[in-house]
């Protein structure tokens, strides 16, 4: 399909990304087109310079590219073979105190974008989490039967991925954007961390939401949610 009923930008920015991978820009608006996009600029992110120039967020957008390929870094396994997905192998350290005070911005962050997208539910049940626990390890799974997950765990791998997307629902570069920085780590609030320069303007709220999350992520912290009033954060053990 042709990108000229797109508007200038929105068709910039895709045939800017169908050169640097080589695609035709006929395939530019199948859903899929792009799944594996910023795979292809490992480790050092190099090619993707200018990438979204023309956007009013676009130097923003570009540095926290910028970001997450420097925390993610060398992409070939220690046994062979690259990674699939942006994996943080080396993180640098970060202390308890530090990583229980991202937690809890996290939480108060997305229970303040709740409020603000007249999700009264989700933020009563985000503002009722007593504790962010501070663990070291690697974290046991969730749940995969739902009747054995919490309400917080749906909430925030379930309901929360969908906030922004359905806030702006017409936003039509986001929508292209989408499964290239879903499929980075398949993690939607990761994505939704690096996307939100481009989006800031279609929400109805004037603060970062995500930010906090970015460095949890960043230093390799994993989250569960095995109590309705509590978090736990699992960090690298050094």
């Amino acid at each position: 399909m042709s990108l000229d009923h797109l508007d200038e930008t929105h068709a910039r920015i895709l045939r800017q990304m169908c050169d640097a991978v080589g695609m035709t820009p006929e395939r530019a608006t199948e859903e899929d087109a792009f799944v594996g996009f910023f795979q292809s600029f490992r480790p050092d992110g190099n090619g993707i310079s200018g990438l979204f120039d023309g956007h009013p967020a676009s130097d923003e957008m570009q540095e926290r590219l910028t970001d997450l390929f420097e925390a993610a870094g060398e992409d070939r396994r220690p046994q062979g073979g690259k990674d699939a997905y942006f994996v943080v192998r080396q993180p640098a350290e970060i202390s308890p105190e530090l990583v229980r005070l991202a937690g809890q911005q996290w939480l108060s962050g997305l229970a303040r974008l709740a409020e603000d997208l007249g999700m009264a539910d989700a933020a009563q049940k985000l503002k009722a989490v007593e504790t962010v626990r501070v663990l070291e390890g690697i974290p046991p799974k969730h749940p995969k039967l739902d009747h054995e997950k919490t309400n917080l765990l749906r909430l925030l791998k379930d309901e929360a991925p969908g906030w922004i997307e359905a806030a702006a629902p017409d936003h039509a570069i986001s929508q292209s954007l989408r499964p290239a920085y879903y499929f980075i780590n398949c993690d939607p609030m990761l994505r939704d961390y690096l996307m939100w320069p481009m989006m800031r303007e279609s929400i109805a709220t004037d603060f970062e939401p995500f930010e906090p999350y970015f460095q949890l992520w960043r230093h390799g912290v994993k989250w569960r949610a095995y109590q309705e009033q509590q978090i736990d954060l699992y960090m690298p053990r050094r």
